[in-house]
């Protein structure tokens, strides 16, 4: 009986959180990040701020979880959809680095606005940022060390995870601040870059 009571407790639990996410998500696409509040989610939600606080210590907690699930969790997916497609990793590149390129350049208001709050909180708040990063450097670490025997002599998958992370988080910035941005032109400059620098 114990067990069953806990089981109707998580699964409301989850479904509280996965409301406020829902709704948040919603107001972003009309408000923007920084015009949603506390108070607008919880109205949505039709829940008390205190409920609010069970589940998040605070907007910015909530934004990073939804960030989580939106757009780092779909980076993995990314991954592994491309060891399955290919044993070879410069096709794999090709089509992770199409895929995001493809994104940017045709990402909706929602989708700007948390890739640009996750990129913003990489620098303002260093132990998430950390965490964050590292989540995406193990992300394409995956990728290289599945086919490691592809990459040149000297380079280890942690090196080109991180290389690659870091170059594809500046063509994001750029294009975050720059409305007229060749984001395409410039995952294929980076797709091309990496094959010759790195794979044999």
């Amino acid at each position: 009986m114990p067990v069953i009571q806990l089981g109707r407790r998580e699964r409301k639990k989850k479904a509280v959180r996965e409301n406020i996410c829902e709704q948040t998500l919603h107001l972003i696409s009309r408000y923007g990040v920084e015009g949603i509040t506390i108070d607008a989610i919880c109205d949505c939600v039709d829940i008390a701020k205190k409920t609010f606080y069970n589940y998040y210590s605070s907007k910015h907690d909530l934004l990073v979880d939804i960030c989580q699930a939106e757009l780092l969790q779909r980076t993995n997916d990314l991954i592994t959809e491309a060891i399955a497609q290919s044993d070879d990793l410069g096709a794999q590149l090709e089509f992770v680095l199409g895929v995001l390129a493809t994104r940017n350049s045709t990402a909706s208001k929602l989708e700007r606005e948390l890739i640009g709050y996750l990129v913003s909180s990489l620098s303002t708040n260093m132990n998430q940022g950390a965490g964050q990063l590292q989540f995406m450097n193990d992300c394409f670490f995956r990728l290289y060390d599945h086919s490691k025997a592809q990459l040149k002599a000297g380079l280890s998958p942690q090196f080109c995870a991180e290389m690659t992370v870091g170059m594809t988080n500046v063509i994001t910035l750029n294009w975050l601040h720059d409305d007229n941005y060749d984001t395409l032109a410039r995952f294929q400059s980076l797709q091309l870059y990496l094959r010759n620098s790195m794979l044999k």
